[in-house]
Formats: structure tokens, C-alpha cells, sequence
């Protein structure tokens, strides 16, 4: 394998977003391997990419999501690490190198998350990783804490998939990503895996970029509700948290809240039903072992509900939000 890291940007429809990402990524202190997956763009995408020859282009015929798309670009490189980045972040120049350091496999430090800073206000981060509960129910990490508060903050549970390094060995000995997401919670999903299997995350404050926070669905669209729907219902099926009568009750709980808030904030009641449309996928999907109880983060339910509901209405209260629709085709039944 090389030891160029692989730098994988999956994009849809991101002609006006690439040009930033790709000239940060040019202006990077070590050197590395860039892939765009351009997953079935119906935009000018693919004349952007061709002023950009030190990029591989991995072009498909229709958007088969943000796993599969990733899941192509490691299968095309010999990188011993992969680091994955959304086209809507631009990276500090010490990004790539940053996130790199922080892996020591021989150690089963596997994962390294960055430091996501909002585009809006980029004094405060977007996301510094995930925390979950026991339920697997996520949480963006020090979400609207400043960027100060990473350098000293525990390493959370794993990266998100828009800034994130990962040693290859353990993403394919994990399985990779789970291709039955079309988009959002599959790094969820990745990272319960690799924390089943024993791999650890360290948090990179020094690896950062600026993120114009869902820039591809919309913060609070009904596409990304229904997306978000699904995949905790695939979620809570496929690790058979239904199975457990404690954490369902208190996985009920938190879905149920969380869809009565999106019909209140977002006005949209689609992930009702994309919830029920996900838990029977996950049934007939292969089950996988919830990370030891040790691992996941203790957080009370009341905690986790609080956060989404105020980082939902900072989102209605903001006037750039966008609801740029997407190309859903492929979305789970």
C-alpha cells in the first residue's frame, strides 16, 4: 500500500462548491492522492473538475449515495489512509497532515476526526466528530463550542464522514460503509463497527476547515428528514436495539420527540414514515453487535433531545439556510 494518504470528496451537483475545496487541498503541507467521485451530477461539475488534472475523477452514471460513492474511491486507491472530505468544506493547509498524525494503528487508534467550523459563524464549530448513546442516537461533537474548546476536549467516539481519517486496514476489516445508507448516519453506523472490533478515535483540533453546514439537502429540508428517518430506523433494527426492552422504550422516546419536532420546526412529518421504511430494511439486513457499554457515551436522553432542538431552531432563525433539493433517486424504499 502507499503511504500517500487518499483525500476521497464525494459530490453531487457541486460545481460551485468544489473550486474552494480543491484549491485548499492544493495548497496542503504534505503530499497526498485526491479522488472526486462525481455521483451522477447533473451540473457543470465535470467541466470544474477538469481545470483540477491532479484530481481522479471516479465518474458515475447516477447518484448511488454517500457510502458507495466512498466505498468505489478506496476500492480505486492503494492508500494505507483514507481521508474523506465533504465538497463543502474548506480545509486549513494543515488539514490532511493534521488528521494523519493522529492515527497509530498499532495502537487501535484507527479513526481521527476534524474540526468542522461554521460557515455562518466559523468561530464556532459545526462538528468535531460524533458522541452516541447506547441507542446509537448521535450527536455532532462540541457543536457551537469554539474551536479553543477542541484543543482541550476528550476525543469523541469517531469522525464524521465530512473530516475524517481512517487507517484501511480497519475500514475494510469493518466491512467499509454500509451502501444500504443513501446519505447521513452511515458514519455513525462505520464507527459503531469499528468500536465493536476494538478501534479507537483522536480528536485532531489543529485539522479544521470551514463547513457550510448541509450544503448539498438543506439544514431542516424534507429530504434530509426523511433520509435522517431512515437510516435511525435501519439503525435501531440492524444493531437489534428493538430486541432490548429497555432500549427501546427509550429509543421510541427520543424518535418519537425527534419527529414531533421536525412536524413543528421543520413543518415536515416524512420521517415518520422513512423511520418505519428503515427499521424493516434493517431487519433483513446482516445485525451487527452494539459497541461495548463502556464505549459509548453516557448521555442522558434529555441531553440529546435539548441539543437537536436547539440546534434546530438556530437553523430556522438563520437567513442563509439552504434548501437546495437534491437528486433522490436512489433513496432507500
Amino acid at each position: 500500500m502507499s503511504d500517500r494518504p487518499a483525500v476521497i470528496v464525494p459530490t453531487h451537483d457541486g460545481a460551485a462548491r468544489l473550486p474552494a475545496l480543491l484549491d485548499s487541498l492544493r495548497a496542503q503541507t504534505v503530499e497526498h492522492d485526491v479522488y472526486v467521485v462525481d455521483n451522477g451530477s447533473t451540473q457543470a461539475t465535470a467541466a470544474v473538475l477538469a481545470r483540477y488534472p491532479e484530481v481522479q475523477v471516479i465518474a458515475l452514471a447516477a447518484n448511488a449515495g454517500f457510502g458507495r460513492a466512498i466505498n468505489l474511491a478506496v476500492a480505486a486507491c492503494t492508500a494505507s489512509t483514507v481521508v474523506l472530505v465533504n465538497d463543502d468544506v474548506v480545509c486549513d493547509h494543515r488539514f490532511v497532515q493534521e488528521l494523519c498524525a493522529r492515527l497509530n494503528p498499532g495502537n487501535g487508534v484507527v479513526m481521527a476526526a476534524g474540526v468542522l467550523l461554521n460557515g455562518v459563524d466559523p468561530t464556532r464549530i459545526d462538528s468535531a466528530g460524533v458522541v452516541f448513546d447506547e441507542t446509537l442516537l448521535a450527536l455532532d461533537y462540541l457543536h457551537g463550542r469554539t474551536l479553543e474548546a477542541a484543543r482541550t476536549a476528550p476525543d469523541p467516539l469517531g469522525p464524521t464522514g465530512g473530516a475524517a481519517a481512517l487507517d484501511r486496514r480497519a475500514f475494510d476489516e469493518a466491512g467499509r460503509f454500509d451502501e444500504h445508507f443513501f446519505a447521513y448516519l452511515e458514519d455513525v453506523d462505520l464507527v459503531a463497527r469499528l468500536q465493536a472490533l476494538g478501534g479507537r478515535c483522536r480528536l485532531a483540533p489543529d485539522a479544521f476547515g470551514v463547513h457550510e453546514h448541509s450544503g448539498t439537502l438543506g439544514s431542516g429540508s424534507p429530504q434530509k428528514a426523511a433520509l435522517m428517518g431512515w437510516g435511525r430506523g435501519y439503525t435501531i433494527a440492524k444493531y437489534g436495539i428493538h430486541r432490548r426492552p429497555r432500549l427501546i422504550t427509550r429509543a421510541l422516546l427520543g424518535e418519537l420527540v425527534l419527529a414531533a419536532g421536525q412536524l413543528v420546526i421543520d413543518r415536515t412529518g416524512v420521517g415518520v414514515t422513512a423511520r418505519v421504511r428503515g427499521f424493516r430494511a434493517g431487519c433483513a439486513a446482516w445485525p451487527e453487535p452494539l459497541p461495548p457499554p463502556r464505549v459509548v457515551s453516557p448521555l442522558p436522553l434529555r441531553h440529546v433531545l435539548g441539543e437537536r432542538f436547539r440546534a434546530a431552531r438556530r437553523r430556522r432563525r438563520s437567513p442563509d439556510a439552504t434548501t437546495e433539493p437534491a437528486n433522490l433517486t436512489q433513496m432507500p424504499k
